[in-house]
């Protein structure tokens, strides 16, 4: 099954062929990572309101943040570094699903750099 917007996000019955090779891995990575702790582990870090550090380490190793959210423009030439609304939103919908502190890092790091890359300030 591939991401539609009239069904519901299921991690493991979404294959993400729409996307490239490097997005697919960072979307693998990201599910694997939740899935790996599971349920009760997930239930339990938003009760206890424990910092998701663990989660940040995964950004910073995969470099999620700087493959997903630099603009072409800064890439250097690395084609796989862009701003992609169609896979940032995806994204979103990823973290959404297993917690609202994980998509609020991400949604937080959009909302500062949105406005930056969009000025003509260099």
């Amino acid at each position: 099954m591939t991401a539609r917007s009239d069904v519901l996000f299921d991690p493991n019955r979404t294959d993400f062929d729409q996307f490239d090779s490097r997005t697919r891995e960072i979307f693998r990575a990201t599910i694997d990572f939740f899935e790996s702790h599971g349920k009760r582990w997930l239930k339990q870090q938003d009760r206890d309101r424990v910092w998701y550090s663990d989660f940040l380490d995964l950004v910073k190793r995969e470099g999620i943040f700087a493959t997903f959210l630099t603009p072409a423009s800064e890439a250097a030439g690395d084609p796989d570094k862009r701003w992609d609304t169609a896979r940032n939103a995806m994204y979103s919908q990823i973290l959404g699903f297993y917690g609202m502190q994980y998509w609020y890092v991400w949604q937080v790091t959009i909302l500062g750099l949105g406005p930056i890359w969009q000025s003509e300030n260099t």
